[in-house]
């Protein structure tokens, strides 16, 4: 055990490990940033670690708000600025020119899709009024983000095994927030939270991918696609980001038969789609609606007759393409379902081609939007409780 007395007389206000080293950053309400760092053991004996001296990194204007690490670069979100430091060669850089007033966070956002694989991760700092800074990996702003107008969209219930879920499509007013804390989160998302809400964000496209009321937060600490909130009350809820089609499957799994009807009807507009087929086949919603109650849950069967009614077939999208394919061309099928079409020279002029090659891109970046619904569910420790990330519920 270390104890180190850097930041003796302030409060610690945020860490942020380096797991890669094995250290851990720490800021203060002073705005001391330091460095503690723990190291194996080359004796063979007694501790497996070693603890090195603390190494003071920096000292910024105001109390620190958020840390942020990613290969040799430190993020320090300070109450007025963001700073950028080089923890190898300590060099440092102010994140844009204009000061702000309180607790806003900042992050990196690794860069994982498609040609961006590879490169530098981007940063984003909260702004006033619902803003982010987008910037680039030398603390450069490239542009700013607007969320405001879009947060007027109403919020998405949170699927829960305690309560009956409830949607309210009216519209609410735009919303001016401070983003206290940033963190990356899913695939491609960001997330941030209120004392109240929980937001995440697509910055790459500029939308609100959804947000949701919860009472009491005081922290959130995020895993891939899973969230673990602290309550102000000291309690710890566990959340877990699912599509709609990925809910209402785990929901069936533990025999969850009113709570999955009701998931059917609020979300129809994603199961009813044929990519849902994959997940909850035709038969598995019929006898879901043999499960529920003729006598007491009348309502609930004839909103879920309805949208089996409305159901599209597994190969519907499969076979309106493959219609379309030539019979001069033969083709086999990728495992993410789109079909690769091998053009014999001369059947078929450039601009058919051309709309083929469109036509699976589109598919591809389409199923992509899904990527980060986890394939394998987690074991669930106390609460579960299910985002749905549609954003057309009925």
């Amino acid at each position: 055990v270390s104890v180190s007395s850097e930041h003796r007389g302030h409060s610690i206000t945020c860490l942020c490990w380096d797991t890669s080293a094995l250290r851990v950053f720490v800021g203060d309400s002073a705005g001391k940033v330091s460095c503690l760092r723990a190291g194996s053991s080359k004796h063979g004996k007694g501790s497996a670690f070693v603890i090195f001296p603390v190494q003071t990194i920096t000292t910024v204007d105001s109390r620190v708000v958020q840390l942020g690490y990613h290969d040799g670069r430190l993020l320090v979100s300070s109450l007025s600025r963001c700073y950028l430091c080089d923890t190898e060669k300590e060099k440092f850089w102010r994140v844009g020119n204009k000061e702000r007033d309180g607790e806003y966070g900042a992050c990196f956002f690794p860069q994982s899709r498609g040609l961006l694989v590879g490169q530098p991760p981007l940063l984003y700092c909260a702004r006033p009024g619902s803003r982010m800074w987008e910037a680039n990996f030398n603390g450069e702003v490239l542009s700013t983000h607007q969320f405001k107008q879009l947060l007027a969209c109403p919020p998405l219930p949170l699927i829960t095994y305690r309560n009956e879920p409830n949607y309210n499509p009216t519209q609410r007013g735009p919303q001016s927030l401070g983003f206290p804390k940033l963190l990356y989160f899913g695939d491609q998302n960001l997330l941030t939270w209120t004392d109240s809400a929980i937001y995440v964000f697509t910055p790459q496209n500029g939308q609100v991918l959804l947000w949701t009321e919860v009472k009491d937060l005081a922290d959130v600490a995020v895993h891939r696609s899973e969230l673990f909130c602290l309550h102000g009350s000291g309690r710890l809820s566990h959340l877990s980001l699912l599509s709609a089609e990925r809910c209402v499957e785990r929901l069936l799994r533990r025999e969850s038969w009113t709570l999955a009807a009701t998931v059917c009807c609020m979300f129809q507009h994603t199961i009813t789609t044929s990519r849902a087929r994959k997940s909850i086949p035709i038969d598995r919603l019929e006898s879901l609606k043999s499960q529920l109650s003729p006598s007491t849950q009348t309502e609930l069967i004839n909103q879920l007759e309805e949208v089996i009614l409305k159901l599209e077939p597994l190969d519907s999208a499969s076979s309106s393409r493959r219609s379309s394919i030539s019979s001069h061309e033969s083709f086999n099928v990728l495992d993410c379902g789109i079909y690769r079409v091998i053009s014999r020279r001369g059947s078929q002029s450039d601009e058919e081609t051309g709309s083929l090659m469109n036509q699976s891109v589109s598919e591809e970046e389409r199923l992509k939007e899904f990527s980060f619904v986890q394939e394998e569910d987690q074991v669930d420790h106390g609460e579960c409780v299910c985002f749905v990330t549609s954003s057309n519920p009925r």
